[in-house]
């Protein structure tokens, strides 16, 4: 079995002068992060996707996660479909991957997953996802037949809220 993890960056400043991509999270948001962080340390994670976003790096900074990051533009400009492109490019010797994105990719993608073994949860995340949240799904399948959108073997775990 495989771990997946799908993480909405923390609190974040609500503007910036160069934009929205720009963004730093503010010092509740590096709080949020360290305690996810501290609550995601022994969960067998390797491999961090990271959108290319000020708040997302951040975000994955403050974890204190010990693992490798590749940063990814597709994760701050596209949606499930290419989040699940980059999640099917995952090398198969990677048991435990984390996600580190934005709302409604992160939350959409929560409720597509989730929605087979737990409907009540995917609606849940479909109406209140709050930054830092954390979901974490067993994957029996191949992270490449995940992206094809074969959810048979993805069974939810839980959804943390800070």
């Amino acid at each position: 079995m495989k771990r997946l993890v799908l993480m909405r960056h923390a609190a974040t400043e609500h503007h910036h002068i160069r934009g929205d991509k720009a963004r730093h999270l503010t010092g509740h948001g590096r709080q949020e992060a360290r305690v996810a962080g501290l609550e995601l340390a022994g969960r067998g994670l390797q491999l961090a996707l990271v959108s290319t976003a000020t708040r997302t790096r951040e975000t994955f900074a403050s974890l204190g996660l010990d693992i490798r990051a590749e940063f990814m533009d597709a994760l701050y400009f596209g949606g499930t479909d290419a989040m699940l492109q980059r999640i099917g490019e995952t090398d198969e010797s990677v048991k435990g991957l984390i996600v580190i994105g934005h709302a409604p990719t992160i939350p959409g993608l929560v409720a597509e997953l989730a929605y087979e073994s737990n409907p009540q949860e995917a609606d849940q995340a479909q109406c209140w996802y709050p930054t830092s949240a954390v979901s974490s799904f067993l994957v029996a399948s191949s992270w490449a037949t995940l992206a094809e959108r074969d959810y048979s073997g993805v069974q939810f775990e839980t959804i943390r809220r800070y």
